[in-house]
């Protein structure tokens, strides 16, 4: 288990797979970076939204398959439930404060957004001496990460998948 981290573009999809488009952290690196993370108030606790219930809009697995043969009806509740899912991935705050610490710890492809990201790096970057955190000796993961989430800022964004 780890957390694979990708860099969004346009429509908000992941952008590729080039070497800057992700970054694989492992499950101990990756709780290690959140935990860095809440230290510097770059994340804020929120709880993780429900996504939405088969149940909720009259559809089930089945209706998903490419060889399901639905009615109209069955057609617009499975794209109903598609967009609901889809907004709950998209869900972000007007002005944040942090990345909402969920869209971080669990893979699920929220979409963690560029103010979200900017609004992190600036409490990380009003700490005195911030940027010795980031020095180029022993382990570099937070370097790392702090370099990916400037190009997911510029970029449009990133998803834990």
């Amino acid at each position: 288990m780890g957390y694979d981290f990708f860099i969004v573009g346009e429509n908000r999809a992941i952008r590729g797979t080039g070497p800057n488009d992700s970054l694989y952290l492992s499950a101990f690196q990756g709780a290690s970076v959140i935990d860095t993370m809440a230290h510097f108030g770059m994340t804020v606790e929120k709880d993780r939204p429900q996504w939405p219930t088969f149940e909720e809009y009259g559809v089930d697995p089945a209706d998903f398959s490419d060889t399901a043969d639905l009615t109209e009806e069955r057609q617009k509740a499975k794209a109903a439930f598609v967009a609901a899912y889809q907004a709950v991935r998209e869900a972000a705050d007007d002005e944040p404060d942090a990345i909402p610490a969920y869209k971080l710890r669990f893979c699920d492809g929220f979409w963690v957004t560029p103010s979200e990201i900017a609004a992190a790096l600036n409490r990380y970057e009003a700490h005195p001496n911030y940027d010795c955190a980031e020095l180029p000796f022993g382990d570099q993961t937070w370097a790392r990460w702090i370099a990916f989430l400037r190009v997911a800022q510029a970029a449009g964004g990133l998803r834990t998948v």
